[in-house]
């Protein structure tokens, strides 16, 4: 839940020209109270998804700014070391390596490990990470395989994309697999079920004497 809201606030890209970039989805005056909201109805689920949120707002505000007080501002918060940067491909490594932790100690990683139906869900953050990083580089005109390995910098932060879409693509196919075990599992039930219920015969009619 927490990866999938770490790239909910770059999904403005998906409602460009009507609404602008970096604009609502990263202030914090927009923010605050919706992960305010999510915490006091959803409690733990909330918090996650509301840490998936707030981090990368403060990824943003390290490599760029951010516009805290949008739209009543146009301020910009932030350091701004740039894109791509050590700061940069730190946050993203770290930001894997972070989540691979959270997995294990959590048991999580058993939806990549094992067959489970809840695998399927991954397919959210996968399919929003790739649509992002797609669209995000059709937005700005960018070669995006030529830019992904010009740098050492950004090399790695490519390989560590790659490595979280594969991780997320094998929990898809062991929750896909699951589902198809269940499914099968039901309809030997079911035949097994109907077997059962069937009439073997009529007794046949004892003969008497009057």
């Amino acid at each position: 839940m927490a990866l999938l809201a770490g790239v909910l606030p770059d999904f403005d890209i998906y409602f460009k020209p009507l609404i602008q970039h970096h604009t609502y989805t990263h202030s914090l005056i927009i923010l605050l109270p919706i992960c305010a909201v999510l915490i006091m109805r959803f409690n733990g689920l909330g918090l996650a998804f509301s840490a998936g949120i707030l981090s990368h707002l403060v990824a943003d505000s390290i490599v760029g700014t951010i516009p805290p007080l949008y739209p009543l501002s146009d301020f910009q918060l932030g350091i701004g070391l740039g894109l791509p940067s050590p700061a940069d491909t730190t946050l993203e490594v770290g930001a894997l390596g972070l989540v691979l932790v959270v997995a294990y100690l959590s048991g999580d990683y058993k939806l990549v490990t094992q067959s489970h139906r809840e695998g399927i869900y991954l397919a959210i953050p996968m399919v929003s990470i790739v649509t992002l990083t797609l669209l995000f580089a059709g937005d700005n005109n960018i070669p995006l395989t030529a830019l992904a390995f010009s740098r050492k910098a950004l090399t790695l932060i490519t390989l560590g994309h790659a490595t979280l879409i594969g991780i997320l693509g094998l929990g898809v196919l062991q929750g896909v697999r699951a589902v198809i075990i269940d499914n099968r599992q039901r309809g030997r039930t079911s035949n097994g079920q109907a077997r059962e219920r069937q009439p073997v015969g009529s007794p046949l009619p004892s003969n008497t004497s009057p």
